[in-house]
């Protein structure tokens, strides 16, 4: 598996451990949940047969483009909002990118899965590198692995609940198999340059977020 990142820097994962009530956290998230199923959720459609990511058996994940998890207004989140703009800070000093000039925005979603009834396989999120950033944060994910290739090296990355995670993006990245019961959930984000997210049309202005 090929890395599509162009950067020079060796690969990194950024970290940020947070303090959150995840039991409340859970809770919150499995309410949106609920909503977004029955499409209660502000510019969330009923679901269809045709559905992105319908492999995943995650309604929230294939929902992902019709809200922005960083709107609810869920302490938990806010905080991981913090928690991630202080990982993007880091990347790119270490990539030596200037976070102000970049005017990044956001995009965020979770995740909520099942073992043996679908999961996140294979996949990246852009081509390219640096200054486009993914990662994700587990809520309720241990004892599981994600799975990333990065410039040919395969790295596990054991996920620990309220730990936050930020990579580059143009890598690939999978979920790991799992075999205990109960939801596996996980908020997920993207972060781009403001002059990226001109060009992705209007159906995606009341998406994103800037990212300060």
């Amino acid at each position: 598996m090929k890395s599509a990142s162009k950067s020079l820097q060796p690969h990194r994962f950024f970290e940020y451990t947070l303090e959150n009530d995840l039991d409340l956290l859970v809770n919150e998230l499995t309410d949106r949940y609920q909503k977004i199923e029955k499409a209660e959720v502000l510019g969330v459609t009923p679901l269809t047969g045709s559905e992105i990511w319908k492999e995943s058996n995650s309604v929230s994940t294939m929902k992902w483009q019709q809200y922005n998890v960083f709107q609810f207004h869920i302490l938990g989140i806010r905080k991981l909002y913090n928690a991630v703009s202080e990982m993007v800070k880091e990347a790119c000093e270490y990539y030596d990118i200037d976070f102000y000039e970049q005017d990044f925005m956001m995009q965020g979603w979770f995740n909520i899965n099942y073992a043996k009834s679908g999961k996140l396989d294979w996949h990246d999120h852009s081509p390219q590198g640096a200054p486009f950033f993914h990662g994700y944060y587990a809520v309720k994910a241990e004892p599981s692995e994600t799975h990333y290739y990065a410039f040919d090296e395969h790295k596990v990355n054991d996920n620990k609940n309220n730990k936050a995670i930020l990579s580059e993006m143009g890598h690939l990245h999978a979920q790991g198999d799992w075999d205990w019961d109960g939801p596996r959930i996980t908020v997920a984000y993207d972060i781009v340059p403001f002059k990226e997210i001109q060009l992705a049309g209007a159906d995606q202005e009341q998406h994103w977020i800037p990212l300060r």
